[in-house]
């Protein structure tokens, strides 16, 4: 899924007009020389790679709004966004909740990224402790840090698998540093348990208990057809009931469920990597305003005297302002659907295209 494509352009703009960072404003308002010319770029400090025991690679999740930072500083301006299922390279230590990431592909790209928008795999099955969470192989989670015997907290949001249904959580756990891998297995987790599939009421709010007559821990939203669970045990008119489809909710629902069956239980999402066939428009640069133009392959973008992004194919480009009497052109660029970024290039690396052409 592709987030912040219609808001790009203010967004962006705005951050920069009030962070500032030595840029000067032009005619209309936006940050019009907060960029420069990529003949006067510095070279950024060299990365670190990641803290020992971090993984060297994760994957971004679901959000909203910028993703990439120019440093970890509270203030630093944003400049790109990076699509859901994109894999980064992991370039530093966790610095104030970011850290340096390499996105690869068509457009290599440098930035920071909030950690709370990347995640990664977990290969084994297991209870949390702590929490009412369970996961299965395969299931995803966020990193929230790592402790001093190498473990590390991970952010457990329960997915039930229902369009419109939001996820159950989050809830904070351990996990081992090696349960973590950055890609799910191709052959799925085909061990769990598998118990008998129930039918919660529909159309009412069902509380989960943490126990029989405990505290409750999460309420199932009102839908019609309703949520199917697993039942794994019963207890004195209390359903021990596992629900979701990765990572769980494991809890207990009070009362008389009706009989279901598998392909109730939901749909597990697919957290993929965009796609884009070669020579057609990025959705981010298709719905944005602005002068359109094509961007040669090699060219490097710059944000704020820093090379931040490589074109390693021919990119699609609006122009955002344009400077008088000034070669960088500042401009929305993008090359594929995985990432788009806000910078200048040089004039002579664009081709204006005519819209629909």
């Amino acid at each position: 899924m592709i987030s912040g494509m219609r808001t790009s352009r203010w967004a962006l703009v705005l951050l920069l007009v009030v962070v500032g960072c030595g840029g000067s404003r032009g005619s209309s308002g936006s940050a019009s020389s907060g960029t420069s010319s990529s003949s006067s770029s510095s070279t950024p400090a060299a990365d670190t790679g990641p803290a020992p025991g971090w993984p060297t690679v994760l994957v971004v999740g679901p959000g909203q709004g910028p993703a990439l930072y120019a440093d970890s500083d509270d203030n630093a301006p944003p400049f790109g966004y990076i699509s859901e299922g994109t894999r980064v390279q992991i370039n530093s230590a966790p610095a104030n909740g970011r850290i340096k990431v390499t996105v690869g592909g068509q457009m290599v790209t440098h930035g920071w990224v909030p950690l709370s928008r990347l995640l990664a795999y977990v290969n084994q099955r297991g209870r949390i402790d702590g929490t009412p969470a369970y996961l299965g192989a395969n299931d995803p989670v966020g990193i929230v840090s790592q402790s001093s015997d190498g473990s590390f907290r991970v952010e457990i949001r329960p997915r039930l698998g229902r369009a419109g249904a939001p996820d159950l959580g989050p809830y904070v756990g351990s996990v081992p540093g090696d349960w973590l891998v950055d890609r799910p297995a191709a052959d799925g987790d085909t061990g769990l348990s598998p118990g008998e599939f129930r039918r919660v009421p529909a159309n009412a709010e069902v509380p989960v208990y943490d126990r029989p007559g405990g505290a409750v821990i999460a309420r199932l939203p009102a839908l019609d057809p309703p949520l199917t669970v697993v039942v794994i045990r019963n207890q004195s008119g209390w359903n021990g009931v596992r629900i979701g489809v990765g990572p769980f909710l494991i809890g207990y629902i009070q009362g008389e469920l009706e009989a279901s069956s598998a392909d109730q239980l939901g749909t597990r999402p697919t957290i993929g990597a965009s796609t884009l066939e070669a020579g057609h428009m990025p959705e981010r640069i298709a719905v944005e305003e602005g002068t359109l133009f094509r961007v040669q392959a090699g060219t490097y973008v710059d944000f704020y005297q820093e090379h931040v992004s490589r074109l390693r194919g021919e990119g699609w480009a609006r122009e955002m302002s344009r400077a008088s009497g000034s070669d960088a052109i500042d401009v929305y660029v993008a090359v594929d659907d995985a990432c788009a970024v806000r910078g200048t290039v040089p004039s002579a690396t664009l081709t204006r295209v005519t819209e629909g052409e």
